[in-house]
């Protein structure tokens, strides 16, 4: 997953379209999509700082994630500590639901 991406799905995950994203952040919208459609490594600091500041994440965060691929898993869980019926939910989930799932359990 991308920077670009990860940023996408976490604005989804706090109910946000792009557009509407950009107006709370005081942010022109062709700039967040240029900045989202681009590469965030090459947006403006303060624009960057924005972004990060709304979605309460460090901009280190960013830095951390993989560009071509999602973080690897952990091991497996056993099967007595996994809820069936939880995995089934969860891997019907779309994409970015799955995604902002992650995000959501990896913020403690």
């Amino acid at each position: 997953m991308t920077r670009e991406d990860y940023i996408k799905a976490l604005i989804k995950s706090h109910g946000y379209t792009l557009k509407d994203f950009a107006k709370t952040i005081h942010m022109p919208y062709t700039t967040l999509l240029s900045i989202l459609n681009g590469s965030i490594g090459g947006a403006a600091m303060d624009n960057v700082l924005k972004i990060c500041q709304k979605l309460d994440i460090r901009i280190e965060e960013l830095n951390t994630l993989s560009l071509d691929s999602e973080p690897e898993q952990k091991e497996n869980p056993s099967s007595n500590d996994v809820d069936e019926h939880l995995l089934e939910l969860i891997r019907a989930l779309p994409p970015e639901k799955r995604t902002a799932l992650k995000i959501l359990l990896a913020h403690k």
